[in-house]
């Protein structure tokens, strides 16, 4: 089996920092669907902003926009941080050479402008 990125959703603005949550990141449902990500999935989060980086699981929340890196993850993740969440999933090489991951494109609001096949070159 191959660990294989399975979805990026790209340029992430922290709404929230939050010490006093459980754990966790917290998305809109909006970007959730775009991506394919689960609740509770687990995830890589990756900050742009100052190189952090973290491994947690996904959690939805209703607030259009809205996205909050809880519990111990927040002292590394500040409002304003520019973030990458990425997303695996395990194939064998033959599911792995026709696998395309997802790609999710948001505005500096977190809305999603397009969700889309992640192909380089």
């Amino acid at each position: 089996m191959l660990q294989i990125l399975k979805a990026k959703i790209q340029q992430v603005v922290v709404s929230e920092s939050n010490i006093n949550y459980p754990g966790s990141i917290s998305l809109p449902a909006e970007l959730l669907k775009a991506s394919g990500i689960k609740q509770f999935e687990l995830v890589h989060v990756n900050n742009r902003t100052n190189g952090n980086r973290i491994i947690t699981y996904a959690v939805k929340n209703t607030k259009q926009g809205f996205v909050s890196v809880n519990g111990a993850a927040s002292k590394f993740f500040q409002k304003g941080d520019i973030i990458h969440i990425l997303a695996f999933a395990q194939l064998s090489e033959t599911e792995a050479d026709a696998f395309t991951p997802t790609l999710v494109l948001t505005d500096n609001q977190n809305n999603v402008i397009e969700s889309k096949s992640y192909v380089i070159g």
